[in-house]
């Protein structure tokens, strides 16, 4: 295993701990939460979401919640979506959303999710947005792409779904939507979760190969393709690609995390790539905000600045 993953793996087993958890929830926001989610409720999220299209970038809004207990949790955090859905559109944000299946019931009954995210996907739609399925630990892959399918069937086509490089599996399952007539949008992330060896990718270059991989193998089955990583070496490579291919916002586009590297999120987008800011909020934290620190120790770094004050 390499010292990156390594990492990963030490500060997502940490931060599991009851002790550490509960610590961090109580002192979040002194820690620096709030650099990397927009606030707890849609009207703390608001200046921050309309300083980024201000600014000429797109926006991915994601009412953060993930591994609901019951079905009335599932309701409540749907709800919750389609809210905010509602108040994007209200404020003339563009409602471009990203959900995590399992807070809408997945792990509970399939049909349940299917039932809410379909509602989810045309009340998007409703609005001229895009509801995007995000893709979650591996368990929950296979679930999540028939999810994806049933609505595609369904005939929603304001929807996409998310790949991580980091498994194994992955080469399959980008043919199984690459295979779907017209090609859906599609974003490829490396992947943020604890995996053993037995399904992931444990060395870092290899993880950055697949990527690159599944990127090219998409862009030449003619599919729009969010390239989601923070990697400038990959960022920089594919968009030279796309510009000698002479591909347009039709084709592709960078989606970069709020408040990781804004530096770089101005230079792309001042470069005159299409870029979009994925820009989290909301009570549940703790789980998006874990994995943000496994990414980077420069993230983890900000937070031990915010402890010794």
């Amino acid at each position: 295993m390499t010292l990156d993953g390594a990492y990963r793996r030490t500060v997502l087993a940490v931060a599991g701990a009851p002790l550490v958890r509960g610590f961090v929830t109580r002192a979040g926001w002194r820690l620096g939460v709030g650099r990397f989610v927009a606030g707890e409720s849609m009207e703390q999220a608001l200046p921050a979401l309309q300083r980024i299209e201000a600014s000429g970038k797109g926006i991915v809004i994601d009412v953060l919640g993930e591994f609901v207990g019951d079905e009335a949790a599932a309701r409540q955090s749907a709800a919750r979506i389609r809210q905010a859905m509602q108040e994007a559109a209200e404020h003339g944000l563009e409602p471009y959303f990203s959900a995590k299946p399992t807070q809408l019931g997945l792990g509970i009954d399939r049909d349940l999710a299917l039932e809410l995210a379909t509602d989810l996907a045309a009340t998007a739609a409703g609005h001229q947005g895009h509801l995007c399925l995000d893709m979650e630990s591996s368990g929950y892959v296979d679930a999540t792409l028939e999810l994806f399918e049933r609505l595609w069937e369904a005939g929603h086509r304001r929807i996409s779904t998310v790949l991580q490089s980091y498994l194994h599996r992955t080469p399959e399952d980008l043919e199984r939507v690459l295979a779907r007539s017209p090609v859906p949008d599609l974003r490829i992330v490396k992947g943020a979760y604890n995996e053993g060896a037995a399904v992931a990718h444990q060395d870092k270059a290899r993880v950055e190969r697949a990527y690159r991989e599944l990127v090219y193998r998409a862009f030449e089955v003619g599919g729009h393709v969010n390239v989601a990583t923070h990697d400038e070496r990959i960022l920089d490579e594919i968009g030279a690609y796309a510009r000698g291919a002479g591909f347009g916002p039709e084709r592709y586009e960078f989606q970069l995390l709020y408040g990781v590297r804004p530096g770089l999120q101005d230079r792309l987008a001042g470069d005159g790539h299409r870029l979009r800011v994925y820009v989290p909020f909301g009570e549940d934290w703790y789980g998006y905000f874990s994995r943000r620190l496994a990414e980077r120790p420069a993230n983890l770094a900000f937070v031990v600045r915010g402890l010794t004050g």
